[in-house]
């Protein structure tokens, strides 16, 4: 989402209601007041626990509490057949795959998507037919060649 913050504020995007706070705690839809509050966390006390984990996480990849210097990357990766059979991990990945994607969905939700679903659907998309970029994104882009 802090990418998202600086992308919004530089196209003068609202961030969606009930996402955030300013400094003062209180609810904001400003990006810019975002960044220099903070995101409120999604799932309630899981999600916060989640979340603040990330958080901890990305202070090791060079992430700082201070929102000039809130970008770090952490990568976790590890080799799954040292733990279990990679046939085996593969078959009941794909197993926990089909079980959430059969799991009921309610009134207006048409697909349950697993992460990173959506965005090889859109690489798929871009490859296929070509990017739309903001106005405001090519310009900033096309000052940059200059």
């Amino acid at each position: 989402m802090g990418t998202d913050l600086a992308y919004r504020g530089r196209l003068g995007q609202l961030l969606p209601a009930a996402v955030a706070v300013d400094t003062q705690g209180q609810p904001t839809r400003d990006p810019a007041l975002a960044r220099l509050g903070a995101l409120l966390p999604f799932g309630g006390y899981k999600g916060f626990g989640l979340a603040f984990i990330v958080q901890a996480l990305g202070v090791l990849a060079g992430s700082a509490l201070d929102p000039d210097k809130d970008d770090g990357y952490f990568f976790v990766v590890f080799k799954p057949d040292l733990l279990i059979g990679l046939a085996d991990f593969k078959e009941q990945v794909s197993e926990l795959i089909d079980r959430i994607k059969s799991t009921p969905r309610q009134p207006g939700v048409d697909e349950i998507r697993i992460p990173g679903e959506r965005a090889f659907r859109s690489r798929e998309r871009a490859l296929r037919d070509g990017l739309e970029i903001d106005r405001a994104v090519f310009d900033a882009l096309t000052a940059l060649q200059a």
